[in-house]
């Protein structure tokens, strides 16, 4: 269990430094129509997509789990997540930063605020490039199922800080919670590419050399 939990809980922090999402939610709790539903909306559509990628990541590690093979999947798993953070931070170092986009409440804000949700988890290839491998450990592990669980609730739950901390912090803490928001969008704002590309970078080296070592 030990073990388990210290290849996924790296790979849950990577996964949870996602930019986009968080900048989405700080816009999302500054609009003027339903402020709060809509930012618990736009985490529900993350949280039902992060959940499908749960699910083919099982199916996966299912299909590659037999015949004394599961350390060498997880091996080539981690490979080519670790080409496809290089890829992603060279282009996070490449990309222009968006500006912000006008309110349009229409008659479905929540409605809208849920499709936003679904649509930029399916986008947010760093946080899935790390998600993946962690829940493909999980699934080829031969820890007991109360372990997985645990493991499976925790890289869940880790992974969608962006989407459903600031929603909560608000609902916790009120007007309160409105400063710190602030300068976290602030921050976000002007750092966004270079904490992007970093954590694609970083993790990539770690998941090249966790690969390596089961195939070395």
């Amino acid at each position: 269990m030990a073990r388990l939990l210290g290849i996924v809980l790296p790979l849950a922090l990577g996964a949870a430094i996602s930019p986009t999402l968080l900048a989405m939610q700080l816009v999302t709790l500054s609009r003027k129509t339903a402020p709060l539903a809509r930012s618990w909306a736009f985490a529900a559509g993350c949280a039902v997509v992060l959940a499908g990628f749960a699910v083919l990541a099982l199916l996966v590690a299912k299909s590659t789990g037999g015949s004394g093979s599961p350390s060498e999947a997880g091996a080539i798993v981690k490979l080519v997540a670790a080409a496809l953070l290089v890829v992603i931070g060279v282009h996070e170092l490449r990309k222009s930063p968006a500006p912000p986009r006008p309110e349009h409440a229409g008659k479905h804000p929540l409605r809208a605020a849920f499709i936003v949700g679904v649509a930029l988890m399916l986008v947010n290839f760093s946080s899935i490039v790390l998600f993946f491998p962690a829940m493909h450990q999980i699934g080829i592990s031969h820890v007991g199922l109360g372990g997985k669980v645990v493991a499976f609730l925790l890289l869940y739950t880790i992974t969608l800080l962006p989407a459903i901390g600031p929603p909560l912090v608000v609902t916790l803490g009120g007007a309160h919670a409105t400063g710190v928001l602030e300068r976290l969008d602030r921050f976000f704002a002007d750092h966004s590419r270079a904490v992007g590309s970093g954590i694609c970078f970083l993790f990539s080296a770690l998941l090249v050399v966790a690969g390596l070592k089961v195939l070395g």
